[in-house]
C-alpha cells in the first residue's frame, strides 16, 4: 500500500475510532444523531480493516441505540467482527440465526451458542452438532435454558467428550444424569454416583441378575487378558456391552480404573482374569495396591449397580440403530429433511458470503 495511502487509513481508522467512542459514551441519542452516526461508522465499517473494526464492535452491539443498519454492518463484515455481532447483537433475524445454528461455521456456531437468549428450535440446532466446541459453549452458557430435549443430546456426547461431560458436571443447576459422565467425575464425585447406583440397586426388588456373555465371548475376553491384547480386548468387551468400541476403549484406558471394574463386575469377568486384565493395563510396574482395590471394588458393589452405571455409560448400540432406523422410516422424513437442509444451507451461505 502506497504511504499516503496508509496514512489516509490510520486517520480514517483514528477518526471511527474517536466517533464510536464519543457514541458510545452517552447512553440516549437523539434521531438525526442516530442517522448521522449510522452514515457516518457505516462507511468506515465497510473501508476498513476487520481488526480496527473489531476493535470497537463489542461497544457498539452493547449499545442500545447502536442502529440496526450498523449491526448488519458488522455481521456481514466476517471473521472475528461477525462472530462479536452474532454473540452480542441484542436483536438478530431468528431464521438467519437458525440456519447458522444448524449449518454455519463451527466458529459462528460457538458465538450463538454464547448468546444470552436463544429460541428453543435454535439450542435444539446446536445440540445436534457434532463439534466440541459447540457443545461445550451450549452447555457452559448457564444464561440459556437447556430443555429436556437438548440436554438429552448434551448427555448423549459427553459420553464420547470428556471436556462436555466435565462441563455438564459442573452444572449443578442441570438435571443430569452424573451416571453418564462417570468417566469424568473426580474421585468424590464417583464415590456419590457409586453410593447412589447401589443405594438404588439394594431398595429395588427381584433377585440379583448378573447377564454373563456368551461362553465364546467370556473365553475370548479371558485369551485377550492373557496376551494382553488391549485392541481384542476392547473389541469383545464392546460386543459383551452392546457398546460402541471406542467407548469400551475409552472404560478399558480410564486411569484408576474403577469403570473397567465396574464393567467386568457386570458382565460377571471371574476375579483372575479381572487380574489379568487389570495387569494388563499396567504402562509400568503393576500397583498391587491399586489391583487390590479394584477388586474390592467389585466385591463391595452390586452387580445390579454395576450393569446400571455400566449401561449408563455406553449406552446401547442396539437402541441406537432402532432409533436412527426409526427415525429414517417415518413416512417422507428423509425428504422433508434435506429440504429443509436445502433452504437452510442457501440461508448460511449467503450470510457467510
Amino acid at each position: 500500500m502506497p504511504r499516503g495511502e496508509s496514512e489516509n487509513r490510520k486517520a480514517e481508522a483514528a477518526l471511527f475510532r474517536e466517533i464510536v467512542d464519543q457514541f458510545v459514551a452517552r447512553p440516549l441519542h437523539p434521531a438525526a444523531d442516530i442517522e448521522q452516526f449510522e452514515t457516518l461508522v457505516g462507511g468506515f465499517i465497510d473501508v476498513l480493516d476487520a481488526d480496527v473494526v473489531a476493535e470497537r464492535a463489542l461497544e457498539l452491539c452493547r449499545h442500545p441505540d447502536t442502529p440496526r443498519g450498523i449491526v448488519a454492518r458488522l455481521l456481514d463484515k466476517g471473521g472475528r467482527v461477525s462472530r462479536i455481532a452474532i454473540e452480542y447483537a441484542p436483536v438478530i433475524h431468528a431464521g438467519l440465526v437458525r440456519a447458522l445454528a444448524e449449518h454455519g461455521s463451527a466458529e459462528l456456531a460457538v458465538a450463538i451458542a454464547r448468546r444470552s437468549s436463544l429460541e428453543r428450535k435454535i439450542v435444539a440446532g446446536l445440540a445436534s452438532r457434532g463439534e466440541s466446541e459447540v457443545l461445550c459453549a451450549l452447555a457452559a452458557n448457564r444464561r440459556l435454558h437447556l430443555d429436556q430435549a437438548a440436554r438429552r443430546s448434551l448427555l448423549q456426547a459427553a459420553r464420547d467428550d470428556l471436556r462436555l461431560a466435565r462441563i455438564l458436571l459442573d452444572r449443578a443447576d442441570l438435571a443430569v444424569d452424573p451416571e453418564a459422565l462417570f468417566l469424568a467425575a473426580d474421585s468424590g464425585e464417583r464415590s456419590r454416583i457409586l453410593l447412589e447406583a447401589a443405594t438404588q440397586a439394594l431398595v429395588s426388588n427381584g433377585p440379583e441378575y448378573v447377564a454373563r456373555p456368551a461362553p465364546a465371548l467370556a473365553e475370548e475376553i479371558d485369551a485377550c487378558a492373557v496376551a494382553r491384547d488391549f485392541e481384542g480386548l476392547a473389541e469383545a468387551l464392546a460386543e459383551a456391552l452392546d457398546c460402541r468400541k471406542s467407548r469400551a476403549r475409552a472404560i478399558l484406558m480410564n486411569k484408576s480404573g474403577e469403570a473397567l471394574a465396574l464393567a467386568l463386575l457386570a458382565l460377571g469377568v471371574c476375579e483372575d482374569t479381572a487380574i489379568r486384565i487389570f495387569l494388563g493395563s499396567e504402562r509400568a510396574s503393576p500397583d498391587v495396591e491399586r489391583i487390590r482395590s479394584l477388586i474390592a471394588l467389585m466385591r463391595s458393589t452390586p452387580p445390579r449397580a454395576a450393569q446400571r452405571l455400566v449401561a449408563a455409560m455406553t449406552g446401547s448400540l442396539r437402541q441406537e440403530k432402532e432409533r436412527a432406523a426409526a427415525a429414517s422410516a417415518r413416512p417422507g422424513a428423509v425428504e422433508q429433511k434435506r429440504r429443509r437442509r436445502r433452504r437452510q444451507k442457501s440461508q448460511a451461505a449467503k450470510a457467510q458470503a
